[in-house]
């Protein structure tokens, strides 16, 4: 696990311990003592595993005698009912955390899951699957990190990454041709990718240098004129976005495009029902 990844997961556990106030949790003080338990992870429907690394990770921040053995590897796919991993320690350290662990592993295995399915709708297509920018404040790096887990990539992580022409500043420059003139006349070693809302702009926009053309909100009857002149007229990658559904994902699966990016795979994600209980 690299760095950023720790040091997000840092920032979300001081949030959530100070939220959950394990340390004061008066129910297991009066309940629970050191004497040692055992405690499974259960996966109650079908989905990815994601987040092993993360969990045995908090759990060594919260305490180190709390332990971890896991019955599955990071992306497997999990069957309803399975038992994932048991847990191990005093229960007075262990029962207290457990909302704590299950909150990480179930938004990242929800958010794997929801990216795998449309993963499959993909399946047979050379489209690639991309992340967003729309993410949970402080998640960004582990809900990206899911989506890769569920087998898609991430688009940039934040601004300073790729030139990314947006609606707005074409606005505020004018128009797409004035914009695209601007950025030109900047010497740059960061790709550049235009974000088109009509057919009009397309054709303004491959007759610049760049690297990638964002096709916004475009029917199937837009994409695939969009295609025709971006194919030959220019090499810049095509990616479609704008409220892709897994409906609109299977229409566009066949089509001649390079990348769809999604954002419903980090905001709508559902937590994954996972539970944790007592092993006698």
């Amino acid at each position: 696990m690299n760095n950023a990844l720790k040091k997000s997961i840092d920032g979300i556990l001081k949030f959530a311990l100070a939220e959950d106030k394990i340390h004061r949790d008066i129910t297991s003080k009066i309940l629970l003592d050191s004497r040692r338990v055992r405690v499974g992870i259960y996966f109650n429907e079908i989905g990815i595993l994601c987040g092993r690394e993360v969990i045995n990770y908090v759990a060594k921040k919260i305490d180190k005698k709390i332990k971890i053995k896991w019955d599955y590897n990071e992306g497997d796919k999990i069957k309803n009912n399975a038992r994932v991993a048991i847990i191990t320690g005093p229960a007075s350290k262990v029962i207290p955390c457990e909302r704590i662990i299950l909150n990480f592993l179930q938004k990242l295995s929800g958010i794997a899951t929801l990216t795998n399915t449309y993963i499959t709708q993909l399946k047979k297509s050379k489209i690639k699957l991309l992340d967003t920018r729309k993410t949970t404040p402080g998640w960004r790096y582990l809900e990206k990190y899911a989506v890769t887990i569920g087998g898609g990539q991430n688009h940039r992580k934040d601004l300073s990454q790729l030139i990314l022409i947006k609606d707005n500043h074409i606005k505020i420059c004018g128009n797409i041709r004035k914009t695209l003139e601007k950025i030109s006349k900047t010497p740059t070693k960061e790709k550049i990718e235009v974000e088109v809302k009509k057919i009009s702009e397309i054709n303004d926009a491959v007759k610049f240098k760049i690297n990638r053309i964002m096709l916004d909100n475009f029917n199937v009857k837009e994409i695939t004129k969009a295609i025709k002149i971006i194919r030959n007229s220019s090499r810049a990658e095509i990616e479609l976005s704008g409220n892709l559904n897994l409906k609109k994902i299977k229409t566009i699966s066949k089509l001649d495009i390079d990348y769809v990016s999604v954002g419903r795979i980090t905001h709508s994600a559902p937590f994954l029902n996972i539970s944790i209980n007592v092993l006698k």
